[in-house]
């Protein structure tokens, strides 16, 4: 409703009538009599703006408003129109950042909210922990995932898988707090370089992340796409709800999202 109404104008022809509607074209210029097109009040520069204050929610570490406002920029993609190939490049890069981010925060939300009562319950956070560190952040970002994925394997007693998350921190330049503190860690894991304990965890073989199970798919195994954020899910999902769009259907075969009039060449 919000990209139709800002695509019309009124204007009062007689003060004893209501108001009449126009829709004006975006390609007025050259439109004729049945080749207007309707003018576009969402832009993508709009939606890149409006990332920049989805970022600053998940540093603050309010994950479920930044999930709302990154649905919220992903919901606005189809509504915009663009010209050239290097805007719809830029376009199809803010898709696939709001699905790492909705993936991402709305996983760690869910990790929060486990119990930690058994010994189950720690392997399976620790587990999410994990994957939450081989989503496509911003570096700031991917420091904290890193340094609560180091913790909570360290509690474990998973010291070698403990060890690469602090080498994998270590390279993103941290703070000298926070680096001071992880090299305290890396030195302890390397005295005693062994997991305690067995977990659904390999991050030498490349996974993806199932958007509803949170588990993850390695390579080669079968696994099903939502052609609108291409967010990947275990097959028993295929025909439901993407829950990291909440609009397309998974695993429906579609051409998938058309931007630009380049795409119809």
């Amino acid at each position: 409703m919000q990209a139709y109404s800002t695509a019309r104008t009124s204007f009062v022809a007689l003060a004893s009538l209501p108001p009449l509607f126009t829709y004006p074209h975006r390609n007025w210029q050259d439109a004729g009599a049945k080749k207007g097109l309707a003018a576009v009040g969402l832009q993508l520069g709009t939606l890149v703006q409006r990332l920049q204050s989805a970022y600053q929610l998940a540093t603050q570490g309010k994950f479920n408003d930044a999930v709302s406002k990154f649905r919220l920029i992903l919901h606005g993609v189809p509504f915009i129109v663009v010209e050239n190939r290097q805007e719809l490049t830029e376009a199809q890069q803010l898709i696939g950042i709001c699905r790492e981010y909705i993936l991402g925060l709305s996983m760690e939300v869910s990790r929060k909210e486990l119990p930690k009562a058994s010994l189950e319950d720690q392997k399976r956070s620790s587990e999410m922990a994990a994957y939450f560190t081989h989503c496509n952040l911003q570096p700031v970002h991917l420091m904290l995932a890193l340094r609560t994925a180091q913790n909570l394997f360290y509690k474990l007693k998973n010291f070698k898988t403990c060890s690469s998350f602090a080498r994998r921190l270590l390279e993103l330049g941290p703070k000298p707090e926070m680096a001071q503190q992880t090299r305290k860690v890396l030195q302890a894991c390397d005295k005693n370089p062994h997991d305690e304990h067995r977990l659904q965890y390999d991050e030498h073989n490349p996974f993806t992340i199932c958007g509803s199970s949170y588990k993850p798919i390695y390579r080669g195994k079968e696994s099903v796409k939502c052609p609108f954020c291409e967010a990947t899910f275990l097959p028993a999902y295929k025909g439901t709800v993407c829950p990291v769009d909440q609009v397309a259907e998974i695993g429906k075969d579609s051409i998938g999202l058309r931007l630009s009039p380049t795409q119809f060449r």
